[in-house]
């Protein structure tokens, strides 16, 4: 159930911040002598690339429009790394168990990023550019917190990550309700406009 629960946990910070999750689970692993994180992902080597991955991804999220394209190339990045993590942290006791695990770290990730990619394109709609360096600290906070949890208390984080995965889909709907009805709008205008 441990594993369950940091699966979700990891698998919803993997969705906002891959590179920060493989990043601190290895430096966990490896300086608290955690036996839950997996040793592939305290390498040396996996950190150094990791901690280098994570200061560019810090730096592109703060930039207007910029940070959809790499929302967009992150895609597929983030349900895979929060498959590998759920497949890695299940992958101790079967088979099975780690492909289940992997699914559901994929899963988690792929809400947690859909929500992201949702919210920091409506936010780019906005004039100032206040706001979009704002969202990205709040989720810079959130993940931080949220991977903390992952580790240490991991029955905690996997709660929260259902919760913010079901506020997530919620948030989903109701923007693209707004962004139909501004649609639905604009084309009478526009029409009308063609008319005259």
């Amino acid at each position: 159930m441990e594993a369950l629960m940091m699966t979700l946990g990891s698998g919803w910070v993997s969705g906002v911040r891959p590179y920060f999750m493989i990043f601190l689970l290895g430096l966990s692993g490896r300086i608290l002598g955690l036996e839950e994180v997996p040793a592939v992902l305290q390498r040396t080597d996996l950190l150094v690339i990791t901690g280098i991955l994570l200061l560019v991804d810090l730096a592109a999220d703060k930039i207007a429009y910029l940070d959809s394209l790499w929302d967009a190339i992150h895609t597929v990045v983030r349900p895979v790394a929060g498959g590998a993590i759920g497949y890695l942290l299940g992958g101790e006791t079967s088979t099975t168990t780690a492909i289940v695990m992997a699914v559901i770290g994929a899963a988690a990730a792929f809400g947690a990023h859909a929500a992201k990619t949702t919210t920091r394109a409506a936010v780019n709609m906005s004039p100032e550019p206040v706001s979009n360096t704002l969202v990205s600290a709040g989720e810079d906070v959130a993940v931080l917190v949220m991977g903390v949890l992952a580790i240490a208390l991991p029955a905690i984080a996997g709660l929260l990550a259902l919760a913010l995965l079901a506020l997530g889909i919620l948030l989903i709907i109701r923007l693209h309700r707004v962004y139909r009805g501004l649609r639905g709008r604009r084309r009478p205008a526009g029409a009308a406009a063609g008319s005259d």
